[in-house]
């Protein structure tokens, strides 16, 4: 099988070096995952192809040498910022609909596309391109602040609310309004008055993964 190809392992060391980091657990924080996501890439043999395209338009290292080994893993600095304009930084777009209704089901996160933001845009507004990802609103909870199919650009390095979430309960993914309560509880709310905000007691904080603060949206003016 062309999976077998592939070795976990060797790939996490090889973006530990391109990175130049030396833990797993800065891995995981440079792609915003869980650290156990890494383990299962070493133990499993999970090949973490979203993360070598991630690092592909970020850093233009070659898919051969992340995924295989294979060249030296030279940097081609101008792929880096997107068809060779360094004035620009691509983010990805993933086909998950975060849903602004009820919540949306998605089996894993895939890129379908990128966006081009300015670098001095991004400089001003104290964004760093390894924390942006973009994905769709499903949905009209947050009428008035979001409209269904609007493309919402996510901040996974501020996750502190309060503000606008992208957030994951269970296996949906979420963007509701949240505020941190004096009792330590956590209010998630909708733009739109139609749905009833919820109250998540303090001690169930760890059933809500809150995944980034929702930046910057795009959509149809009418």
């Amino acid at each position: 099988m062309v999976a077998e190809k592939y070795n976990g392992l060797e790939i996490v060391n090889r973006m530990k070096e391109l990175l130049g980091m030396e833990r797993d657990k800065d891995i995981a924080t440079y792609f915003g995952v869980n650290p156990q996501m890494i383990y299962n890439w070493k133990a499993r043999g999970t090949i973490p192809l979203d993360q070598c395209v991630q690092l592909r338009f970020e850093k233009g290292v070659s898919l051969d040498w992340l995924l295989l080994g294979l060249g030296e893993g030279e940097v081609d600095e101008g792929y880096a910022y997107g068809v060779g304009d360094r004035d620009y930084t691509e983010i990805p777009v993933y086909d998950v609909e975060a849903s602004a209704g009820n919540g949306a089901f998605f089996d894993h996160e895939q890129i379908v596309s990128h966006l081009k933001f300015r670098n001095d845009w991004l400089a001003r507004e104290g964004l760093h391109a390894k924390d942006l990802a973009a994905i769709r609103v499903a949905g009209d909870s947050m009428d008035g602040s979001l409209s269904d199919g609007d493309t919402v650009l996510i901040n996974r390095a501020r996750t502190t609310p309060d503000g606008v979430f992208a957030i994951r309960v269970g296996d949906s993914l979420r963007i509701k309004r949240l505020q941190k309560m004096t009792d330590g509880s956590l209010r998630v709310s909708s733009d739109n008055e139609i749905y009833a905000p919820e109250v998540i007691a303090r001690e169930n904080l760890d059933q809500v993964d809150i995944i980034g603060h929702c930046h910057w949206r795009s959509g149809r003016v009418f």
